[in-house]
C-alpha cells in the first residue's frame, strides 16, 4: 500500500513538471475567490457595479500549456437609462444593466421618433455609459384664436384645436372676402414650428 501511494505521487510529481505553468492573475476590479488544487482552472468574481464581461455573477479561465484560456475582465454596469424628452422606455427600468444590453424608447403621443442616420430608437449599455441618441421631434397645434388673428379657417376640417405631426401638413382657406398675402395655404409641421398664412380684406 506504501508503495502504491509513493507510485501515485510520483506520477503526480511528473505530471505537474511537465505542466508548463501560466503566469499568476489579477483581476482589475474584481478578485480570485478560488482554483483548482494546481490551479489549472481559476475562478473569479468582480467588485461591486462591475461584472465579468459575460454578464455572469462570476467566471473562470484554464490554464492551457502555459497560457491562459482568456484575460479576466470586469466590465463597469450601467444604471438605470437616461431619461429622454418626450419619450419613454417600453420596458420597465431596471438598477442594473451589462454591456451590450439595449433599452427601446418610445416617443409620446402627437410626438414623432426622428430615425435619421445619427439616432435611434435604443440606448445600449457599454461600459457603464449609455451610448445613442434619441429624439422626439415636436407636433403643430393650431388653434381658432390663432386662425382668426390671421383670417384662416381649416380647408377640411372644423375643429376647436387641430394637432399635426411632425412632417404633417395642414390646408388652410382665407375667410370669406379676405385674400392671402402670398404665403402657400398648404403648410408643413416641422418639430412644433408651422408658418401660419395671413388673410387680409380685399
Amino acid at each position: 500500500q506504501i508503495f502504491q501511494l509513493k507510485s501515485i505521487f510520483l506520477c503526480l510529481i511528473i505530471y505537474l513538471s511537465n505542466q508548463k505553468l501560466c503566469p499568476d492573475l489579477s483581476v482589475e476590479n474584481g478578485f480570485i475567490y478560488s482554483h483548482s488544487f494546481n490551479k489549472e482552472k481559476i475562478f473569479y468574481s468582480c467588485n461591486t457595479g462591475y461584472k465579468p464581461f459575460t454578464g455572469n455573477w462570476w467566471d473562470s479561465v484554464t490554464c492551457s500549456k502555459g497560457s491562459w484560456s482568456d484575460e479576466p475582465r470586469c466590465i463597469r454596469e450601467c444604471g438605470p437609462p437616461p431619461d429622454v424628452n418626450f419619450a419613454d422606455t417600453i420596458e420597465l427600468k431596471k438598477d442594473e444593466y451589462n454591456t451590450g444590453e439595449r433599452v427601446e424608447y418610445s416617443c409620446f403621443n402627437k410626438y414623432t421618433l426622428d430615425l435619421r442616420p445619427s439616432f435611434s430608437k435604443y440606448m445600449t449599455c457599454e461600459q457603464g455609459e449609455w451610448r445613442g441618441k434619441i429624439r422626439c421631434l415636436k407636433p403643430c397645434t393650431v388653434t381658432v384664436e390663432e386662425m382668426e388673428r390671421r383670417g384662416l379657417e381649416l380647408a377640411y376640417a372644423n375643429r376647436q384645436k387641430m394637432f399635426a405631426p411632425h412632417d404633417d401638413h395642414i390646408t388652410f382657406m382665407c375667410q370669406r372676402g379676405k385674400v392671402s398675402r402670398g404665403v402657400p395655404p398648404r403648410q408643413q409641421c416641422n418639430d412644433g414650428v408651422m408658418t401660419l398664412p395671413e388673410c387680409v380684406r380685399q
